[in-house]
């Protein structure tokens, strides 16, 4: 069951569960939380958008390819157990975008650089 059929069996249960359900493979979460109308404003930015993601050890290194090659800079969240929060978020997003007016990017960046 997902999220757009019902409630989730679990707190944690996410669409991307139900994918990995069926394809039982490495499974990624991310392109949710951004605007697809701002696709063509990417590459005018001085600093790359963010993408926020959450997957399996197993699929990371390929989504984060695939996120740069959109052109945005990739932010991972944590394992596929972190996809619902993402989910939740996007209610967020849009009164973000709602209250300025157009779709926005965002970025995260460390206060320090891991050590």
């Amino acid at each position: 069951m997902t999220a757009a059929t019902g409630a989730p069996p679990t707190s944690s249960w996410s669409q991307s569960h139900q994918v990995k359900s069926i394809v039982g493979g490495p499974t990624a979460k991310s392109f949710n939380l951004n605007f697809a109308s701002a696709y063509d404003e990417i590459d005018r930015q001085s600093t790359p958008p963010g993408n926020l993601y959450a997957s399996d050890d197993e699929a990371r290194e390929t989504v984060e390819q695939l996120i740069r090659d959109a052109g945005y800079e990739p932010v991972r969240v944590g394992g596929l157990e972190q996809a619902r929060p993402l989910e939740d978020h996007l209610p967020l997003l849009f009164a973000i975008s709602k209250e300025h007016g157009a779709p926005v990017f965002y970025r995260y960046e460390s206060a320090s650089p891991p050590q």
